[in-house]
């Protein structure tokens, strides 16, 4: 009885050995996203963009596709062909809203160079309503 019990408990230890080898999720994967746009503008630095405010991003990018705010942050998503762009905006101390980070995507979400996806959406903004 003590051998068949020993027996069972190395074959349970010996299964927790066993890795599953089933596919592996990551949200950042380290995959580099691919730029193709019919309209791809001239690209645009990120310091071009960081301290714009609300009436100065409208001019450069349109009409964001989102606007989120949660106090004191605020994102903003910009679309063309081939990419999203995100700038991230924040009021200190009832100050106006500035953009202090940008970050692009394509579209499958792997990440973009912030300058060729904002030349993109530049060269494509949307209407300001």
């Amino acid at each position: 009885m003590k051998s068949a019990f020993g027996a069972l408990a190395f074959i349970l230890l010996l299964g927790g050995c066993v890795t599953d080898s089933g596919p592996q999720y990551s949200l950042s994967g380290g995959e580099k996203g691919v730029f193709t746009s019919r309209t791809p503008g001239t690209p645009i630095p990120p310091d071009r963009i960081k301290g714009l405010d609300e009436a100065q991003l409208a001019a450069m990018f349109g009409t964001g596709v989102l606007d989120r705010k949660d106090e004191p942050a605020r994102a903003m998503r910009y679309q063309s062909d081939a990419c999203s762009l995100f700038v991230y905006l924040y009021r200190r101390g009832g100050t106006a809203w500035k953009a202090e980070y940008a970050d692009a995507y394509d579209l499958q979400l792997r990440p973009l160079p912030v300058d060729q996806c904002a030349g993109s959406v530049a060269a494509q903004k949307r209407r300001v309503a």
